[in-house]
């Protein structure tokens, strides 16, 4: 133990960076090729991936053999690499490239809150309490584009800013460049928001701190500009070219204007406060941790408004450690409200505000691990969260045993597979709930911060062992089976019939028409399309709760599992 203790004196900075390298180990790369994919958008972007890669078409991404032009390509370039290292039918390598970008944004994560502060300490609690960030494991373990952007424009802020903090003038112009770098790879991976973001958080964060004439040194802008220029212009360039206005209509017109400013016609406007329940979800478990250290700061603030006589003097800031934090709270704040006020919102969209909570949080460990202060907010916010999970985990059990007499039957099998995995994950929470309440009386700190590092990492396991392959039973799985099976019998064509969405069935050897809802209209459409292809044996892929198709002559039932049927036709 001395030794060990010695070894971790003299070269500290190495043991932070391989427990970082341990941690992504661990929390990412063991476990995410063990599980089929998930999500519609997960397999539909592999899906094009893996049609990039084999057909070597790399300007356009693909989706159903027609040109889908409302993402960048980075994702799926990525990907391609992945494919070629790895090989293409691998659910690793689909997941691979999104691990990497995600480990990138956590080690970068460590280099820029140790500069912050000058503490290896802060960048590694920082980084960590973004590893095990349940918002952000959820899109580590997830191959879509949400990652990329939040990754990429991080990366891009942070270079931003990391001259403010760095003392070597011929330093930061590096810093600077670097910026326009990842601001640029921040926009080929989800669009023009990958500008917008970067741009806001920076400008407002000089702005506050009063160095605005910085951001326009010559010395940076017009390298960086070439930088973002050589980076950024070519694939849109080419793919104009290739498409013109029919892109300008999709990428530019609807799937950026439209979705900031009107989402009615996507179905996707939501209150301005629906990313708040999200974000507190998301970061557990450090939900508490934010909010008693986000109370605490707001009461400094409505306090410096009322004492601070001059506006001059209110945006004096004394220190290097309070610069940091106003611009971890102008990040956090810019992001939110740029999303928030957005007319399209989703879920995913939000992850991007993640490395500033990371930030905020990790100086409250810091600040009461390393100099015994705010001990007392982080041993309330610690009591809360422990008791949550306590009461949480108690009830979940109680359930786990009395729920036979309270369900109907038609859905008691469903809880009863599911209580095998969860029944031990929630046992877990429990005892690590109450070693974590011990422990605060005593005062280990360092060792409660292990302990919320071993309740996510069990919670990890739990979910991608048992937890997602148990929900993909009931749909996923049972698609991909079956569109396997269509596409192994001879002149044969798929039509999916009603489903709510389109779904992208994973790898498949000929085009698919989709049919998303089931009424009449839809209904003749299909029979059209069969007629339409009468030489070929037409397989409908639909849903077990559609009966449109049952007690029907013209079509014959060949397979039914638990959420889908499908059926041939016989008109022709």
């Amino acid at each position: 133990m001395d030794k060990i203790k010695v070894f971790y004196d003299e070269h500290r900075e190495l043991c932070y960076l391989l427990l970082l390298l341990l941690g992504c180990i661990l929390f990412i790369f063991s476990n995410i090729g063990i599980y089929p994919l998930i999500d519609i958008d997960e397999t539909r972007y592999v899906n094009m991936s893996r049609y990039m890669y084999l057909t070597k078409e790399y300007l356009t991404p693909i989706l159903n053999f027609e040109p889908f032009l409302e993402k960048p390509p980075l994702y799926f370039w990525l990907n391609v690499i992945s494919f070629k290292i790895f090989g293409y039918k691998s659910i690793f390598a689909a997941r691979f490239m999104t691990g990497a970008v995600g480990s990138f944004i956590i080690f970068y994560t460590y280099f820029f809150a140790k500069t912050l502060l000058k503490s290896r300490l802060y960048g590694f609690l920082s980084s960590t309490v973004l590893l095990a960030s349940a918002w952000f494991l959820v899109f580590t373990h997830v191959a879509i584009l949400d990652l990329n952007f939040m990754a990429f424009s991080a990366a891009a802020i942070y270079s931003a800013v990391l001259p403010l903090f760095i003392e070597k003038e011929e330093n930061k112009k590096y810093c600077w460049y670097f910026g326009y770098l990842f601001m640029a790879l921040s926009i080929l991976a989800k669009g023009f928001i990958g500008l917008a973001v970067p741009c806001m958080v920076v400008f407002f964060t000089y702005l506050f701190l009063r160095k605005l004439k910085e951001i326009f040194k010559p010395i940076y802008i017009l390298p960086g500009l070439l930088i973002f220029v050589i980076v950024a212009l070519p694939w849109h360039i080419l793919i104009y070219q290739a498409y013109n206005q029919e892109w300008v209509n999709m990428y530019i017109l609807k799937h950026h204007f439209a979705r900031l400013l009107n989402s009615e016609g996507l179905g996707r406007k939501q209150p301005f406060l629906f990313y708040v329940p999200i974000i507190l979800a998301g970061l557990i478990p450090w939900t508490f941790n934010f909010i008693v250290i986000l109370i605490r700061d707001v009461k400094r603030l409505i306090r410096k408004i009322r004492f601070t006589k001059s506006l001059g003097a209110f945006f004096v800031i004394e220190n290097d450690e309070k610069k940091a934090m106003a611009f971890c709270y102008i990040y956090a704040i810019c992001v939110f409200l740029f999303f928030s006020c957005a007319s399209t919102k989703l879920p995913p969209y939000i992850l991007t505000m993640f490395p500033s909570l990371a930030l905020i949080v990790g100086h409250l460990w810091y600040k009461a691990i390393k100099d015994d202060e705010l001990t007392k907010e982080l041993r309330i916010s610690n009591y809360i969260n422990a008791i949550m999970f306590l009461v949480v985990s108690f009830l979940g059990l109680i359930f786990a045993f009395v729920y036979k007499p309270i369900l109907p039957e038609n859905i008691e099998f469903y809880v009863t597979d599911a209580t095998i995995f969860a029944g031990p994950l929630l046992l877990v929470i429990f005892l690590i709930s109450l070693r974590v309440i011990a422990l605060i009386k005593k005062g280990g700190l360092f060792k409660i911060f292990l302990w919320h590092l071993a309740l996510m990492l069990c919670a990890v396991y739990v979910t991608c062992d048992f937890g997602i392959p148990y929900y993909t039973s009931f749909a996923q799985d049972e698609l991909e089976q079956y569109a396997k099976f269509i596409n192994e019998q001879k002149n044969s064509k798929i039509v999916t019939y009603g489903f709510s969405a389109k779904y992208s069935i994973l790898n498949p050897t000929k085009k698919i028409k989709y049919i998303v809802t089931n009424n009449k209209d839809n209904f003749d459409e299909m029979v059209k399309y069969i007629k339409k292809n009468n030489k070929s044996n037409v397989y409908i892929l639909t849903r077990v709760k559609i009966n449109d198709l049952e007690n029907k002559k013209e079509f014959k039932k060949i397979k039914e599992g638990k959420v889908y049927r499908i059926y041939i036709d016989t008109l022709y």
